[in-house]
């Protein structure tokens, strides 16, 4: 199991844990015919696109194509697009694009992005 879908599969069982049902859609992300996010989450009250990462570095980008498949899947979907990123020994957070710093190809999330509260670790 490769560490993307580790970390599809921890994210998915502490969002269980924190009031959210959640589906987990094998095989997203880029190449797909039909774009879709990596995780739907809802707690009754919101409905969530997730696109999941994790680094073990300081930073992750996410490629702009990424970016604007989890927008166009959410915005058809009737749901608010996030990323949820672990970084090694810091734990998850969860910005949304708007949140995320540009560069030419793609968005920067960083230990310091901000993002919204989903789960007490």
């Amino acid at each position: 199991m490769g560490k993307g879908t580790r970390a599809e599969r921890e994210l998915a069982n502490l969002l269980w844990n924190n009031s959210f049902a959640v589906m987990r859609s094998p095989a997203s992300g880029s190449g797909r015919k039909n774009p879709q996010p990596d995780l739907l989450a809802s707690d009754g009250t919101r409905v969530i696109g997730i696109e999941v990462k994790s680094t073990s570095r300081d930073k992750v980008y996410i490629p702009e194509e990424e970016v604007e498949e989890l927008e166009e899947f959410c915005k058809k979907f009737g749901c608010e697009p996030l990323f949820g990123v672990r970084f090694d020994r810091l734990g998850w957070i969860f910005p949304c694009p708007e949140d995320c710093e540009r560069t030419e190809k793609s968005y920067k999330v960083t230990r310091k992005t901000k993002g919204v509260n989903l789960i007490e670790e």
